[in-house]
């Protein structure tokens, strides 16, 4: 370390002489340089990116003017109004002179301009350097009682410097100056430090990559606690879009198999300290309610993998106190995929007795019906679904839970053959649950077959199998909101016609009957090119009562016009033996 005594000593009159030279030309440089600038005022030259190169040609004066003279000639240049010169040249000195000498000058300059001078040497030199800077000051004021720099200078490099620059900044005073490395890991998770999620996730990765696994771990809990702190709609989050809720994002993107955060929160959860293990609940709960729409890589691995107790108390904390039912359903919707149906049996009935959660105790065991795979085509298999009833007796769980699982079995129609759901239908005790039920199963059945891709020939098995086993309310049902459909849906006259087609050559000509019916007495749905289409496909059957079938219902219509127009489409059509009969059932 270079002490001012030691710069302002002499060892002779010839050296003292040259230096006074030295000294001289330095300032007259300055002074050159100073008359120059007079006549240009702008400051954008001092972001241009030969700014380095441009500061050892012009700024080499720095390198050996002594400390006072050079904050004496600072002084004259923001006097001459040459500011922009003065912040060139504290810049220069910042970057040409060595780190123990910065140090050891600091003292002679205006504590603005000292932090300045070590904020500079700490962003823009090598990035060792500037730890060593960082260490070196941290000394220097414990020693002699100086303004305090050091605290600025971390705060410049953790809230300025690249993440990857940051980690090796804490790996070199971790080994030296410990509590400065802390410092460097507190300002960076400060949540006014300008840091996003992802910039704490890329230190979290460079951190475990230059060994500081403890201030790694640090960081991540930090950053946790100030999401969790943070209101909804805090500062930033607008500006960041989902960023302050998406750490779990950005973890799954820099290390989908690291399971970095996921881990974070296993270890935790299974603390046996109990108050660690509700503040977690409780941050994981906010990590999950902050979150924005889309997959939640975080809330799928907490449904999937966490025990039910937890998983009940952190969903009636999104339901209570994030007032986020949706993120509440989100878990549940994983929770329920468990194969195994005993621990899928312990959540149910834990969920049942949470009263923030007992009301959509249904939903969660519509969830669980659907399956591990919950992809509409593979719900979960009749036998599980009898052990679970099983075991939900078993773990005590309240009666209303066996009746609603079996309810919601039985309705759910997607990817269940005919049989089974007369099984299912077969597994509703009360009476008035089964008519229900089947009445609701019969609806979905009819929804099913209205998609684009159905399976009409599924639609007509399931159908029969409803009616063979005297379960004529599904299968009156179905006819019912496929010839009127609920508000929202459209009916589609060519989707009848084939439906009635195809139960009439499975011998279900009744129900056939009952759907044409159903459809062409509806004159407020019915159109006259509807007709048509039923017509063409009911005289190619052939129906035996197409005749009566007409007159019954398009010859009855209450509005004549409608019913001229349908008597003109189908004349139109060459269907003059059809209009013939609708105009006869008049007479």
């Amino acid at each position: 370390m270079i002490d001012n005594e030691d710069i302002d000593s002499s060892d002779g009159r010839d050296r003292s002489e040259d230096r006074d030279r030295s000294d001289a030309t330095d300032r007259a440089d300055a002074t050159d340089r100073a008359d120059s600038m007079k006549g240009d005022r702008r400051t954008d030259h001092l972001f241009q990116l030969d700014l380095a190169e441009s500061l050892n040609e012009a700024y080499a004066w720095v390198t050996r003017i002594q400390a006072q003279q050079f904050v004496g000639v600072l002084r004259w240049m923001r006097e001459v109004n040459c500011e922009a010169m003065a912040m060139r040249a504290l810049h220069a000195f910042a970057l040409c002179r060595p780190v123990d000498e910065l140090v050891g000058l600091a003292h002679h300059f205006d504590p603005r301009d000292a932090v300045m001078l070590m904020a500079t040497a700490a962003l823009s030199r090598p990035v060792g350097e500037a730890a060593e800077l960082a260490a070196t000051q941290h000394e220097a004021e414990a020693r002699n009682e100086r303004a305090p720099i050091t605290a600025s200078l971390v705060h410049d490099v953790a809230c300025q410097r690249t993440a990857l620059d940051v980690a090796v900044f804490v790996r070199v005073l971790e080994q030296r100056q410990p509590a400065l490395a802390r410092g460097t890991v507190n300002a960076f998770a400060s949540p006014g430090s300008g840091r996003t999620n992802l910039d704490k996730a890329l230190l979290h990765t460079a951190l475990h990559d230059e060994g500081c696994h403890r201030e790694a771990d640090r960081l991540l809990g930090l950053t946790l606690q100030a999401i969790a702190d943070s209101p909804p709609g805090a500062a930033g989050a607008g500006e960041q879009g989902e960023e302050i809720a998406d750490l779990a994002g950005a973890f799954q993107h820099l290390s989908p198999a690291g399971r970095v955060l996921e881990r974070w929160v296993e270890e935790r959860l299974n603390a046996s300290d109990a108050i660690e293990v509700e503040r977690t609940r409780r941050l994981v709960a906010t990590l999950i309610a902050r979150r924005g729409t889309g997959r939640d890589a975080l809330a799928e691995h907490i449904g999937r993998t966490t025990q039910p107790r937890h998983l009940v108390k952190l969903c009636a904390m999104l339901v209570k106190d994030e007032a986020s039912p949706v993120k509440c359903a989100q878990v549940r919707y994983y929770a329920a995929g468990h194969k195994d149906v005993q621990e899928l049996a312990v959540l149910v009935a834990s969920w049942h007795k949470e009263p923030a959660l007992t009301r959509t105790t249904r939903d969660l065991l519509a969830d669980a019906v659907a399956g591990p795979s919950a992809s509409g085509s593979s719900p979960r298999p009749l036998n599980e679904l009898g052990q679970l009833d099983k075991w939900l007796t078993l773990d005590a769980a309240a009666p209303d839970c066996s009746r609603m699982l079996c309810y919601v079995a039985a309705v759910r129609v997607e990817g269940r053959s005919g049989a089974e759901l007369v099984t299912l239908l077969g597994r509703v005790e009360r009476r008035r649950d089964r008519t229900r039920a089947a009445q609701e199963a019969g609806r979905r059945l009819a929804i099913a077959v209205m998609r684009p891709d159905a399976d009409r020939d599924w639609f007509v098995d399931c159908l029969r199998a409803l009616h063979d086993a005297k379960h004529s309310v599904a299968v009156r049902a179905a006819c019912r909101e496929l010839s009127d459909p609920s508000p929202g849906s459209k009916a589609d006259a060519a989707l009848v016609a084939d439906v009635a087609a195809r139960l009439h050559h499975t011998r279900l000509r009744n129900v056939a009957w009952s759907l044409l019916e159903r459809f062409l007495e509806n004159e407020q749905l019915v159109t006259p090119s509807d007709v048509v289409q039923v017509v063409e496909r009911v005289l190619a059957l052939p129906l035996p009562d197409a005749k009566l079938l007409l007159r019954a219902t398009v010859g009855r219509w209450s509005d004549v016009g409608h019913r001229d127009d349908a008597v003109a489409a189908l004349r139109a059509a060459d269907r003059r033996r059809a209009a013939e009969w609708v105009i006869k059932s008049l007479r």
